[in-house]
């Protein structure tokens, strides 16, 4: 029977024997422990100093990659300057020819003051170039070229072009290093990168689209939703967190001032945030801070943008300041059971919708404007809610780019590997989601187990907002195929990122008896492997990519700007397709009427006038039209007038449906009449006598016709 007694006192013989074996023995394993934590700090650093070499070195290595792929298409350094313009295609053209036109300024208070009061680009009417487009970027470029020291030995064309590559290296590293803290493992943010290099085709238009506003906006987000991995992980300190708060600032605030479609995208954000709260995955300080974020930026930019009334009435203004209101007053006691939790769910969801709804409406009630109606009309046309033949809607609806993404898409991914691993990481983690959810409103949650996944899933919240958020943006990019630029990079993320996630692997290779040592390696053997393939599969077509060599080559638009240029006077005005107009103003610096920044009301109605002149009109008809907006050229293209894209979204078609006519080769509609006015743009070319009393041919080539209204009142 066991007992309690006092000790024996030990001899000094005894207790010195004893401290001395002890104390050889304690001072062994602590020199092994030290030696031991001395080896994996070093470790630890060395790794990181290492991905973190690996990273800079692909981000550069890509930007000189993209910077080279588009002088082999172009011959960029070889023609000449009026060439290398016209290369800058639609809206791109418009948005350089400000970073032009502040470059060639006087000086740099002129050039910002005729933004400000700027008459050319849409004729008739002094606009501030800085409230109706997200030109900061241009400003700062053209400004920072004119304070260069190498102003005088760098084109302004080169120092453009050279920081959106430059920007495009951080794109790069963005991605390594949002893969590499979801992973943990450096490895997979090459994959990453290469998923992303070796499948270009579908992740990246920047080759020929340079000044695009989703080339400066597209590398500021990914940059951004890697910090937010690094800001949602567990476990990080205080001063890790506060940085990592003010670098999503800046990445926000840039994000939202370079690009329009900014506030679509961090809508989309938004929503995801308010998932990953109400599934208790992230705290609510962290979420509450990045809806702060997202209102801050937002409100930055509507000032910065002379309070742009698309901002103060966006969705996702609304939305983040609903989510707050939801945050503040939602009580922090849980529900117990399942059903319970679930329809606590349902109503938190429902309260921030109609909460958001509420404040939008309200925010259109206070701001009487119109710029984001013809978004509306297209979302409602484009999923049956409006039957009616809009021209605005028809315009996006016949738009490739906004219609579904094509099935061949997902071909190309699959033999490019990435879309098999990122649809296997995305089931896996939905479905272990799910279960941990279920999991955490069961009855027992209170008293979780080492084994439970939603212990698991809750030790990793940034893996949580990666799934939730790839939905998100997999919805958008499968309906309107504009936003698979967006879906394509967490693709790579994704399918990187989380697929060669270390802790899963090391789970799996201990569970096939290779624990240890053993399982860390082969979990790093998986991105080695995976690198590998892909480039066994794409390697050789990139570096047979690089071989070809191609040159730039449109004469007939050369030919019809310098003409423009030489036999027209400096403040003449031009009518046109809205893609050409922007060429013509970088190009000429003439006045033009219309052009691709469709966000506002009055142009839009403007360019439904402007191009009755591809409709079936009257002379008399479309002369009116073009002397109410003050034109003294026309621009007509053959490849409009004579389109042979399918029936029912040709311009014309479209003019025709919104007039009331039957459109060429069509069937009797209800509503629609046969007109038997021949269609302006042909008739105009066969030298009828009744259009000489109004316009005057002046240019024509295979492509292009010019003609002059003829200055006199019909």
């Amino acid at each position: 029977m066991s007992e309690i007694r006092r000790r024996k006192q030990r001899g000094k013989m005894d207790e010195a024997k004893f401290k001395t074996k002890d104390g050889k023995a304690s001072n062994g394993v602590r020199l092994q422990d030290e030696s031991s934590e001395k080896y994996n700090s070093v470790w630890f650093y060395f790794n990181i100093l290492l991905g973190t070499c690996f990273a800079l070195y692909i981000g550069y290595r890509y930007a000189e990659y993209m910077k080279q792929l588009h002088e082999n298409d172009m011959w960029f350094s070889n023609i000449q300057q009026l060439e290398r313009e016209i290369s800058f295609r639609t809206e791109s053209g418009l948005y350089f020819s400000y970073y032009k036109q502040l470059v060639l300024a006087p000086s740099i208070a002129e050039g910002i003051h005729d933004l400000m009061y700027d008459n050319k680009t849409e004729h008739l009417r002094t606009i501030n170039i800085l409230e109706r487009f997200n030109i900061y970027q241009e400003v700062i470029l053209g400004v920072l070229y004119r304070l260069s020291p190498w102003m005088n030995s760098v084109e302004y064309v080169y120092f453009y072009i050279n920081t959106v590559f430059g920007l495009h290296g951080l794109y790069m590293i963005s991605l390594f290093v949002a893969s590499w803290l979801l992973s943990g493992s450096w490895l997979a943010g090459v994959l990453a990168t290469f998923f992303f290099i070796f499948n270009k085709v579908d992740t990246t238009r920047l080759s020929f689209t340079i000044p695009l506003r989703e080339s400066f906006g597209f590398p500021f987000l990914y940059a951004q939703i890697a910090m937010v991995t690094a800001y949602f992980k567990q476990n990080t300190s205080t001063w890790k967190e506060m940085l990592c708060l003010f670098v999503i600032s800046i990445l926000t605030f840039l994000f939202t001032l370079v690009w329009q479609f900014a506030q679509f995208i961090l809508l989309l954000q938004a929503m995801a945030f308010f998932a990953v709260y109400s599934l208790k995955y992230v705290p609510r300080h962290k979420v509450r801070n990045m809806f702060i974020i997202i209102v801050g930026s937002l409100m930055a930019v509507c000032i910065l943008q002379f309070m742009n009334d698309m901002i103060i009435r966006s969705l996702a203004l609304s939305f983040s300041l609903a989510s707050l209101i939801v945050i503040a007053v939602q009580q922090t006691s849980a529900a117990r059971g399942i059903v319970r939790n679930f329809f606590s769910l349902i109503a938190r969801i429902a309260a921030v919708f109609m909460l958001t709804f509420l404040l939008n409406a309200l925010s259109k009630i206070l701001v009487q404007a119109s710029s984001d109606e013809h978004i509306f009309k297209f979302l409602r046309a484009k999923f049956g809610f409006d039957a009616q033949r809009d021209f605005d809607a028809m315009l996006y609806l016949c738009e490739v780019s906004f219609r579904m993404l094509p099935l061949d898409t997902y071909g190309r991914l699959t033999h490019g590997i990435v879309f098999p691993c990122y649809v296997l990481a995305v089931i896996v983690g939905l479905v272990l989601l799910g279960i941990a959810v279920l999991q955490e409103w069961s009855e027992d949650s209170e008293t979780p187990s080492s084994d439970n996944i939603n212990t698991a899933m809750k030790s990793r919240p940034d893996l949580v907002y990666h799934l939730i958020q790839t939905a998100f943006f997999a919805i958008m990019a499968v309906s309107t195929l504009r936003f698979k630029f967006l879906w394509m990079p967490h693709i790579c993320v994704v399918g990187a990122g989380i697929f060669c996630n270390q802790a899963w692997w090391r789970f799996l290779f201990s569970k096939l008896l290779m624990p240890g040592i053993k399982g860390k390696i082969f979990g790093h053997c998986v991105p080695l492997l995976l690198v590998a393939l892909v480039l066994s599969q794409r390697l050789q077509t990139a570096l047979n990519e690089l071989k070809d060599l191609k040159e730039f080559y449109d004469p007939d638009t050369v030919e019809l700007m310098k003409f423009i240029n030489e036999n027209t006077a400096k403040d003449a005005s031009f009518s046109g397709s809205m893609q050409l107009l922007a060429g013509v103003k970088l190009c000429t610096d003439r006045h033009i009427t219309n052009h691709p920044h469709y966000e506002n009301k009055f142009l839009r109605l403007r360019t439904k006038d402007i191009y009755q002149m591809y409709a079936r009109r009257t002379p008399r008809d479309v002369y009116m039209i073009l002397k109410k907006h003050g034109t003294n050229y026309i621009i007509l293209e053959n490849s409009i007038c004579y389109s042979r894209i399918e029936k029912g979204c040709k311009l014309k078609d479209i003019l025709d449906y919104d007039n009331g006519h039957m459109i060429e080769d069509g069937e009797v509609e209800k509503g629609l009449v046969r007109s038997h006015v021949p269609r302006f743009c042909d008739a105009i070319k066969r030298d009828h006598a009744g259009f000489s009393p109004y316009f005057k041919k002046v240019f024509a080539n295979r492509t292009f016709h010019v003609y002059k209204l003829v200055d006199k009142t019909p």
